[in-house]
């Protein structure tokens, strides 16, 4: 009975080995087959975006077709350009030894590029640390181009390829939204720190919060008068800068300075 046990416990042992190995291959099969870069793709007419195959073993290539080339063509490297609004699948074929291997697909989607952009928000206040999406408003409604984002100063605010907003430290920053046609629209973002945030939302203007923090941190002024000294006192015998001056001589005879004539003594 003992060893009949002992035979069932290796038997599941070893089922159970065989199962986490067989898991392990699928997962190193997965990990490891070919698959394009994207399953799927939004490009404006004229617009290119490339594709790319990962995970190609040694002595494989790949051919791409497009199902409709009168609406997006492919390059021999993968690289497709819109050509008309529409649909399209892009295929690209693992070829090893001229022989297909596995066949990938990515849909295509061709549209209108846009002509202006607007931020739904043109002034925002954060909190440090806080994050905050902005929106956009663009036309045509059916354009299919995505805008790119940009932060004057990303030491105060960050904004990430979707347009959400992260507050870093204390400061204002514009943050702008951008379209391929150059057009672009701004948010003004006043970042505060935690205190003064509280304050905000309690109903204190932020022009009294921001006029608080220039105070703050303006230089301290000596508000001392300074003494002005007067003149220094005449010498004996001396008279004002607008008064004569007596000097009396060996001889007794005097002399005087300033507007006076001296005697002639001979």
């Amino acid at each position: 009975m003992k060893n009949k046990s002992l035979f069932i416990g290796l038997i599941l042992f070893f089922g159970l080995c065989i199962t986490m190995l067989s898991k392990g291959t699928d997962a190193y099969a997965a990990e490891n087959e070919a698959k394009l870069n994207v399953s799927n793709v939004a490009i404006t007419v004229e617009g290119t975006y490339k594709l790319k195959v990962y995970n190609l073993q040694e002595g494989q290539s790949v051919s791409y077709r497009s199902s409709d080339s009168a609406v997006a063509t492919v390059s021999k490297s993968g690289k497709v350009t819109g050509i008309s609004c529409g649909n399209a699948v892009i295929t690209a074929v693992v070829m090893e030894k001229d022989a297909p291997v596995v066949s990938l697909q990515c849909d295509v989607l061709i549209g209108p590029a846009a002509v202006s952009i607007k931020l739904t928000k043109t002034e925002l206040v954060l909190s440090v640390g806080k994050t905050k999406s902005l929106k956009t408003i663009i036309f045509p409604i059916n354009t299919v181009e995505e805008p790119t984002f940009y932060s004057a100063d990303t030491s105060i605010a960050k904004v990430s390829s979707a347009g959400r907003v992260r507050a870093v430290t204390a400061g204002a920053v514009q943050i702008y939204a951008f379209i391929a046609n150059g057009q672009s629209s701004v948010c003004n973002v006043t970042v505060l720190n935690e205190e003064d945030y509280d304050r905000y939302l309690e109903g204190v203007s932020l022009e009294e919060i921001l006029a608080e923090q220039e105070d703050a941190e303006a230089p301290e002024t000596d508000d001392e008068t300074v003494e002005v000294q007067g003149a220094a006192p005449v010498a004996e015998g001396a008279a004002s800068e607008t008064g004569e001056k007596s000097e009396k001589s060996e001889d007794g005879s005097t002399s005087q300075s300033g507007n006076l004539t001296v005697p002639n003594l001979e």
